[in-house]
């Protein structure tokens, strides 16, 4: 999980009256005369988004299946926004960057949305934070880099449109002793990290919309008390069939 120090609307089209200037006749005695033309009705536009804004679902309240916006903690004053297709059985975060298993299902899992502002040069003792470097490869090489953790080689992926990477970046099941209990990883530019525990599998997909470098992260713990496979098959359905829509287009 993810631990931080902190009806649609629709785009109506402007349009102008005409003025219409007649001639005077061959002696130049008259004067232009003006001809109101009746307006265009505005239009509704034809790419409204119709979801729900995760932060207007009440903190840990279990979610109406549907398609769902969710926001991202981002400096970009207009970051874009992801559309999740959210099946039953889940909750939702009151900042907007977090879908969990509803309490009565099987096996604990999440998805979570990110813009990755650090990366640390090592994942326990003496850690460094350090910009990756802005591309979807820059991050993923900076993710591999890190000690520790257990990476997978990043394969080519599409979502919604968008080209990036997927990788998996988990949690060994044991720690070395100098990382008393925990790892650094990746945080946001609010300083928020992603919470882990020994075991834990987070499967990523880092992806450029149009300039903006977007990560999805599902994560559970695997094992008799985890989520049946065809539960993490859901999630990565979640994930790999996301949307990034501008957030202007969505309902506040």
């Amino acid at each position: 999980m993810r631990h931080h120090s902190i009806p649609t609307r629709l785009a109506v089209l402007a349009t102008t009256a005409a003025l219409l200037i007649s001639c005077s006749d061959d002696s130049g005695g008259g004067s232009p005369a003006d001809a109101d033309v009746d307006a265009p009705s505005a239009s509704p536009a034809a790419d409204v988004v119709e979801a729900t804004r995760l932060t207007n679902a009440a903190d840990q309240a279990v979610l109406t299946p549907g398609v769902y916006a969710m926001g991202v903690a981002s400096p970009d004053p207009d970051p874009p926004m992801v559309l999740i297709d959210v099946p039953a059985g889940y909750t939702g975060r009151g900042d907007g960057f977090e879908i969990t298993a509803a309490r009565e299902s099987t096996g604990f899992r999440h998805l979570d949305t990110w813009t990755v502002d650090e990366v640390a040069t090592e994942a326990c003792g003496d850690v460094t934070w350090v910009d990756p470097g802005p591309s979807v490869e820059d991050l993923a090489e900076a993710l591999r880099s890190l000690t520790v953790w257990e990476t997978t080689e990043p394969a080519p992926v599409t979502i919604g449109g968008h080209e990036g990477v997927s990788m998996e970046l988990s949690v060994p099941a044991r720690l070395p002793a100098r990382c008393s209990g925990d790892l650094a990883g990746f945080r946001d530019y609010l300083g928020g990290t992603q919470g882990i525990g020994p075991g834990k599998t987070q499967l990523l997909w880092i992806v450029d919309v149009d300039g903006q470098r977007m990560m999805l992260l599902v994560g559970y713990f695997p094992g008799a008390e985890g989520p049946r496979p065809k539960r993490i098959a859901e999630m990565v359905a979640m994930a790999e069939g996301a949307e990034f829509v501008d957030a202007d287009r969505v309902a506040p």
